[in-house]
């Protein structure tokens, strides 16, 4: 029993055999040390490319949370965008809304305003500073001022030391100094498409292109011109002065 046994090497024979009568047959032999060499070898490859492939999925599906994070992000921006987008578009309607109300309320208060200013221009005045008279027409002995018919003209007469005065508030158009046919006369433009036409035989106290307030003097009333000749035109249409004259007093 002294004696110690050796182990013996185990080999492996690979045999290829054909099938051909005339082929010899082939043996390979292969080493046990070899053979688990390359076992290991190939064991290791296959560990290296699983563990690669791992990192490699690991990788993937990192970057795949990074992108899903940043889409849910823009995502949430895009709706808060959106959100906001609608608010300044509501607030841009009121602003709207809130500007075509004022502009309906300014054109509203220009046109009364306008209105007031057309009804204080308006010739409604008495156009004698005193009593005065309609004067008849048809007097064939009347040596006196003639109403124009065609002008609707009304004519009145007062007493000397009265005036004739503006029926409204205007400028001065036309100033015509009187002759030995016809009387003088002046005209008043109201802004409004109203003028007032004056005429008399005394001397005009204003001038063209003056400013008159209702009740300036345009003649003096004196013994040789008590004859006052009133019309008033609308929009260059005659009117009749007795529809809008307010006659206080």
């Amino acid at each position: 029993m002294g004696s110690k046994r050796h182990k013996r090497k185990v080999g492996y024979t690979i045999m290829i055999v054909s099938d051909s009568v005339e082929k010899n047959q082939k043996k390979f032999h292969i080493n046990t040390g070899i053979l688990s060499i390359v076992a290991f070898v190939l064991l290791v490859v296959v560990i290296c490319y699983a563990e690669y492939t791992t990192i490699l999925m690991h990788g993937a599906t990192e970057r795949s949370e990074v992108y899903a994070g940043q889409i849910a992000g823009l995502q949430k921006e895009n709706e808060q965008l959106t959100l906001e987008k609608e608010a300044l578009e509501k607030q841009v309607a009121n602003l709207n809304q809130t500007l075509s109300q004022k502009e309906v309320q300014v054109q509203m208060q220009e046109e009364s305003l306008q209105a007031e200013e057309e009804e204080e221009n308006m010739p409604r005045g008495f156009p004698v500073s005193g009593a005065a008279q309609i004067k008849e027409a048809g007097d064939e002995a009347d040596t006196g001022l003639q109403a124009k018919e065609e002008w609707r003209e009304v004519v009145f007469t007062a007493a000397a030391g009265t005036n004739v005065i503006s029926s409204g508030a205007g400028t001065v158009a036309g100033v015509a100094a009187a002759t030995q046919e016809e009387a003088a006369g002046i005209s008043i433009d109201h802004g409004n498409g109203y003028v007032s036409n004056y005429r008399n035989m005394g001397v005009p106290k204003v001038e063209v292109g003056g400013t008159v307030e209702q009740g300036t003097v345009l003649f003096e009333i004196e013994e040789n011109n008590m004859d006052i000749g009133y019309s008033v035109t609308k929009d260059e249409e005659f009117l009749d002065p007795m529809d809008i004259m307010e006659i206080k007093g």
